[in-house]
């Protein structure tokens, strides 16, 4: 075959699996068009973690199903600004019998949902959705999501940043995290046991959710028998991963960032430090991924947005809502063994804010396992650390002493 015949039966067959695939997912309805999500009235009065409404789901991971049963779980809970809402959060149970000593375990997987809209959701992605327009970070966590099923875990999965995609919205990920747990118990068809060990991990932005989350256990959630949690890569301080985003490749993250704190935290009016092309760029990225607004904006250097110098990258008030999303200055540590894996020259979460996290939570007692990578960075590490979260999880959930790097 000629060169010039053989590179457009490529481009051909490459051009009609984007487009089939693009159309496939488009026939998933975003969460705001499909009825399934619609808040019911009368939320007030029902304890937290009351399922609302549920539905079978074929859960889907790069077009490929999933080997577990799944419904979407609709719950009640109270998100960042306090007021009473339904959050929605998939539940996974893995075909065939659990084999291991005890019950099944209970895993609460967070996923770095790192967007402003509500196809970046997890909820949206185990059914197909989210790579119109560029992978949201849900589906490509799709696949640790497979992972862990193998492992004979059933799995609840929410979407923890809730129907407004409150992203950095501290308080609505504790709720939206550990109702969703609570949910996933209360859920009849799953039949997790009521003494199965339940675990919490996540990478990354899903880490900082997790920790958060699990920060708040005993002072929220106390009735939920927690036995380990595992963070990888973990947005520990917020502001330097902000920076260390800032002028890199994926720069342009940071309009999603503003756009996340701008609406979680309206009384901080991120948009009145922000220039007139600022303000734009956030108009323009109200209902966007991390990658997309990476993509739009690659190098982006967020003084380019002040609305004068050092609005933003100085700015004491602005540092102090930052720090109310970083788990590293949000008060209470975990009450059960924590690992956390990262790589040293992680460039987007610096190590240094890890260690300051893995101490705070020494310092209180905790068993903590501290794994630092000496080779790779955020990107590798996510798939570098999968055998050594997966072990740390099994042991825990087997009840075994936990090992500690304090």
């Amino acid at each position: 075959m000629e060169i010039a015949t053989l590179r457009a039966t490529v481009v051909g067959a490459v051009f009609a699996l984007v487009t089939a695939c693009a159309g496939w997912a488009m026939a998933v309805p975003l969460p705001e068009q499909d009825s399934f999500y619609a808040e019911p009235a009368g939320l007030a009065d029902l304890a937290n973690g009351t399922v609302l409404a549920s539905r079978a789901i074929a859960p889907e991971s790069f077009m490929q199903p999933l080997p577990a049963e799944a419904w979407q779980v609709q719950y009640k809970t109270i998100d960042n600004h306090g007021a009473p809402r339904a959050y929605v959060a998939t539940v996974l149970v893995p075909h065939g019998e659990w084999t291991g000593d005890g019950p099944r375990p209970l895993l609460s997987y967070q996923v770095a949902e790192d967007g402003v809209g509500s196809k970046c959701a997890p909820s949206y992605a185990l059914r197909g959705g989210g790579i119109d327009g560029g992978p949201s970070n849900a589906y490509s966590e799709t696949g640790v999501i497979r992972l862990a099923l193998q492992q004979g875990w059933a799995l609840v999965v929410p979407d923890y940043q809730g129907p407004d995609s409150d992203l950095f919205g501290a308080e609505g990920y504790v709720h939206g995290v550990l109702d969703g747990i609570r949910a996933a118990r209360a859920f009849a068809p799953a039949a997790v046991d009521p003494a199965a060990p339940i675990g919490m991990w996540g990478y990354s932005g899903g880490a900082q959710a997790t920790a958060i989350a699990a920060q708040a256990h005993r002072a929220y959630a106390p009735d939920l028998r927690l036995t380990g949690v595992a963070l990888g890569g973990i947005v520990a301080d917020l502001e330097a991963t902000m920076t260390g985003f800032n002028g890199g490749i994926a720069g342009g993250a940071a309009v999603v960032g503003l756009v996340g704190l701008n609406r979680s935290y309206p009384e901080a009016d991120v948009a009145q430090y922000l220039n007139e092309s600022g303000r734009a760029m956030l108009a323009a990225s109200q209902g966007d991924c991390l990658l997309n607004a990476a993509l739009a904006y690659p190098f982006l250097d967020v003084a380019a947005l002040e609305a004068w110098p050092g609005s933003i990258t100085n700015n004491t008030e602005l540092s102090k809502v930052v720090r109310m999303a970083s788990p590293l200055f949000r008060p209470g540590t975990p009450a059960v063994p924590v690992l956390l894996h990262h790589a040293v020259a992680d460039e987007f979460a610096p190590i240094g804010a890890a260690r300051a996290l893995a101490g705070k939570y020494c310092a209180a007692g905790i068993p903590v396992q501290l794994v630092e990578n000496p080779v790779g960075e955020h990107g590798t590490e996510a798939v570098v650390g999968l055998p050594t979260a997966l072990t740390y999880l099994a042991d825990r959930f087997a009840a075994k002493p936990a090992a500690s790097t304090c």
